[in-house]
């Protein structure tokens, strides 16, 4: 259907196992570097058509962007954020937030052009023949666009979809290996940028765009991330400062009282010693520190690198579940 709009899509042939895309420098390899599976299924007759195991289909996000440029409806609404009128304490848009503020501050020079884009990355897995049928995962990489206005950028014509990956397992932490196209694409448009026309103006520009969060539950966020959500160190936040405690009789994780050390040092919950999980506690310790992107890229860098594979599922960096997650 979106086809003969310029806006189709392009086939990458995968690993079986997860391990790899046959893309780009590797799109005339025939076998998996990884695991030395073959690409291609057996051919059960002379002159047949190669057939691949597994495919990603992936989708362009930058002729869809261009294209919202070029629409007299819609060009108007792509700079609406810039001139979001404020309320104190009233947080109405994305664009009223920290995030977004805390964006700007250390990219001024995307920022001071309201053209360039801001995306919002969500995934998820569900079964496409519903749940009486054989289990499938499908997976689906979907962009929003928050350039736009309230009533606009959550309505379905303007959530994209990426990427879409097919196969009868979920892809766990080896959906890194399916992002590869979409980084790429991603980081072109944030470095060297897409010439686009402006219909209101009439006139061309250089539009980037910019990743600024994704969405996810919980267990598609340990996807995404890398950081596992499972056990005593699954949030994310508190990581090794968490306080969560096994249950006694359940034998399960529960983060029930790690909540109070993020309230202000005076606040009147924190002495209150009856109406808690802990009868007589007074909660004195402070929330644990925040790391900025670049500390926290210093502590992964210290655990190696790490091999996507079905049939490496189960490696382990040293320490896991005891110090990190």
């Amino acid at each position: 259907m979106m086809k003969p709009l310029g806006q189709g899509y392009q086939k990458i042939d995968m690993c079986p196992n997860l391990c790899m895309l046959y893309y780009l420098e590797n799109g005339e390899l025939t076998e998996c570097m990884t695991c030395m599976h073959s690409s291609y299924k057996p051919r059960t007759g002379m002159g047949k058509t190669l057939v691949a195991y597994k495919k990603l289909r992936y989708f362009s996000i930058t002729p869809r962007l261009q294209r919202l440029f070029m629409s007299p409806n819609i060009v108007g609404h792509m700079t609406w954020h810039q001139s979001n009128d404020m309320v104190a304490g009233v947080m109405v848009h994305p664009s009223n937030g920290e995030a977004w503020k805390h964006f700007n501050s250390i990219h001024p020079h995307f920022s001071v052009e309201s053209k360039n884009v801001r995306l919002g990355l969500c995934t998820n897995g569900f079964n496409p023949f519903e749940s009486f049928a054989v289990p499938y995962s499908c997976w689906s990489i979907i962009l929003t666009v928050y350039n736009l206005p309230l009533g606009m950028c959550m309505r379905p014509k303007f959530m994209f979809s990426s990427t879409i990956i097919l196969d009868p397992n979920s892809p766990c932490r080896n959906i890194d290996i399916c992002f590869r196209p979409f980084i790429d694409e991603l980081t072109q448009l944030w470095s060297s940028r897409a010439l686009t026309y402006d219909v209101s103006r009439k006139q061309n520009f250089l539009m980037r765009a910019a990743l600024i969060w994704t969405i996810n539950d919980f267990p598609g966020y340990g996807m995404v991330s890398g950081w596992s959500t499972y056990g005593k160190l699954a949030c994310p936040y508190c990581m090794e400062n968490n306080k969560a405690f096994m249950l006694t009789n359940e034998g399960k994780v529960s983060f029930f009282y790690c909540h109070r050390c993020f309230l202000p040092t005076y606040h009147r919950y924190r002495k209150n010693k009856n109406d808690f999980f802990f009868v007589g506690r007074v909660e004195k310790d402070v929330a644990p520190p925040h790391l900025s992107s670049e500390e926290l890229h210093a502590v992964v860098s210290e655990y190696g690198d790490i091999v996507f594979s079905f049939q490496f599922d189960k490696q382990k960096f040293p320490g896991i579940g005891l110090t990190h997650n």
